[in-house]
């Protein structure tokens, strides 16, 4: 073989050598896994060197330390096994990161920390990077995290233990987040989850039982829909810019509610800010000391097929379905059962904004009748059509009809 020939079968060789390995894909980043169990230590050593670090706290440490080397490393699962682990604090929650609770798991809320340099806080998991607590950091709009999942197995709870206006989640600017799959028990006041300035979430097989409320401090919903908003303090966590952000595309289906206040609603809104497409289907609501369901300043909310049930109050109004500046959607096939009233619509006024008002077109009313009430005390449509007058003139009645 001549010189000439053999350099340039060298050279080709090469060439394909250097564009083949310039094409190969770079290796998938594989998410870790982490376990923890109630009795493992914080990952971070210099975590188990705090002086609030102690038998009351480890297990809020644990989960934090293990939360923030996620966070660290762009995401991943943290999974709790079969045991109690106590909350007296929250721990943040990052973008792209699974928390699963497996079955026989209990998350206890509890008020002791067993030191005076630090005091309970009042959520379980707050909806937010561990690094935006920690350095006192503000999200807005829906630039938080993203991509989170908090799953529970079998009889996986959270116990918020009549903590006092405890909540097991604080939500706020996120997108694509999913819950399911847990029982949340012993909410006193407040709201068992907090959901606000959220984009796309889904809230499912979750069982909301046994909640009860505190004198004067609002519906005490067990999944508040609302805005973080200075005027309403309508999401008081201390790490929202309050920007007014409202809900978008919110699923919450397939769920129980049983003993408790109210299951779903909000009962005060940002003017011009609507929670945007909730949709409220599947559910099991009994036993309520108030609505079964609030909305307010929703457009576009789709309520179907669920099955509404002892819904009573001492003044006997409590409606299985509220509405206060509704703007158009889609209320049907609901079954209603042994309640003060069936459906009602009127005018609203926060303080410091202007009055709202419900909006449907003939066919959403339509829609409207097409549900079922059995043993209901009051077992028409009424939409009242004027702020704060609630007379026979002031409103429209429907009868439901066969479907």
């Amino acid at each position: 073989m001549t010189l000439k020939r053999t350099l340039t079968i060298t050279l080709a060789a090469s060439l394909l050598f250097i564009g083949t390995s310039a094409e190969q894909p770079k290796a998938a980043t594989t998410k870790k896994t982490y376990r923890i169990t109630p009795k493992t230590e914080a990952i971070d050593p210099l975590i188990r060197k705090y002086t609030t670090y102690n038998a009351k706290t480890r297990n809020h440490y644990t989960m934090r330390s293990y939360l923030e080397r996620l966070e660290k490393e762009g995401g991943g699962t943290l999974v709790l096994t079969k045991g109690t682990y106590l909350s007296p604090l929250r721990v943040g929650i990052p973008s792209n990161t699974t928390v699963i609770l497996e079955d026989g798991v209990i998350i206890k809320k509890t008020s002791e920390t067993g030191t005076s340099k630090i005091s309970a806080t009042t959520s379980v998991f707050d909806l937010v990077a561990p690094s935006v607590l920690r350095l006192n950091k503000k999200m807005s709009k829906y630039n938080g995290t993203k991509n989170a999942r908090i799953i529970g197995k079998g009889n996986a709870q959270i116990d918020l233990n009549g903590f006092s206006r405890g909540s097991a989640f604080a939500i706020a600017h996120n997108q694509n987040l999913y819950i399911g799959g847990i029982t949340v028990r012993n909410q006193k006041g407040s709201h068992a989850m907090e959901l606000d300035a959220t984009k796309n979430a889904t809230i499912e097989n979750m069982k909301f039982v046994d909640a009860t409320m505190i004198a004067n401090t609002g519906p005490n919903e067990s999944i508040n829909l609302d805005t973080p908003d200075p005027i309403t303090k309508g999401f008081p966590w201390k790490w929202s810019a309050q920007d007014g952000t409202p809900n978008s595309d919110i699923t919450i289906r397939n769920n129980v509610f049983s003993n408790i206040n109210v299951a779903i609603g909000t009962h005060q809104y940002t003017e011009n800010r609507l929670h945007t497409n909730i949709r409220i289907e599947n559910n099991l609501i009994e036993k309520t000391k108030d609505y079964a369901i609030s909305m307010m300043n929703w457009k576009n909310p789709t309520v179907i097929n669920n099955t509404i049930r002892d819904v009573h109050r001492a003044d006997g109004k409590a409606m299985t379905i509220l509405g206060r500046g509704i703007i158009g959607g889609t209320i049907r096939y609901n079954t209603f059962e042994n309640a003060d009233r069936a459906i009602q619509m009127q005018p609203f006024q926060s303080d410091g904004y202007a009055p709202i008002y419900n909006s449907f077109t003939e066919t959403e009313k339509q829609y409207m009748q097409q549900n079922t009430a059995k043993d209901v005390q009051l077992n028409r449509i009424v939409l009242f059509t004027k702020l704060n007058e609630y007379t026979y003139a002031t409103a429209e009645r429907y009868d439901f009809v066969p479907y």
